[in-house]
């Protein structure tokens, strides 16, 4: 009697996929877990200044320091999250992205900073919003990894 299924194959036969993959792609996608990391906790801790800068006095010498610190810490965050949206080698256009993210979110934040009757509460808003996006996002285990071409 003739069976339809092949016997079972003890050695797989190499041939093309059973290769490793190829390109620096593969090597470089392992990396973002530090960057993913830096700006989140830059995130959370900017979002935490803005955030307690509305609770001090406006004239306070600390809650000018707090606003400017997590300012610094919120462009280094959103500098970070704009390396990371580009997945090419390509270096200068992963840092032109990295350097247009902040400018296009700071742009929207003053205009939006403007219009409103009270600064310190659209920071304190904004800090809040950033702080708990990137709370979400520490405790989010990363999705899994997947080949790219």
């Amino acid at each position: 009697m003739l069976t339809i299924l092949p016997a079972r194959v003890s050695d797989p036969v190499s041939g093309w996929h059973t290769v490793a993959p190829m390109g620096r792609h593969v090597d470089a996608a392992g990396g973002s877990a530090g960057v993913r990391r830096t700006a989140l906790v830059c995130g959370l801790l900017g979002g935490v200044a803005w955030v307690a800068t509305y609770f001090l006095g406006a004239d306070a010498a600390a809650a000018k320091a707090l606003l400017w610190g997590g300012g610094v810490l919120l462009t280094v965050a959103l500098f970070a999250i704009g390396m990371m949206l580009v997945k090419s080698d390509l270096l200068p256009l992963r840092i032109f992205v990295a350097l247009a993210l902040p400018t296009l979110v700071w742009g929207v934040f003053a205009l939006v900073r403007d219009s409103v009757s009270d600064e310190r509460l659209a920071d304190a808003v904004f800090g809040a919003a950033v702080g708990l996006g990137s709370v979400l996002l520490l405790v989010r285990r990363s999705p899994a990894r997947r080949a790219t071409l």
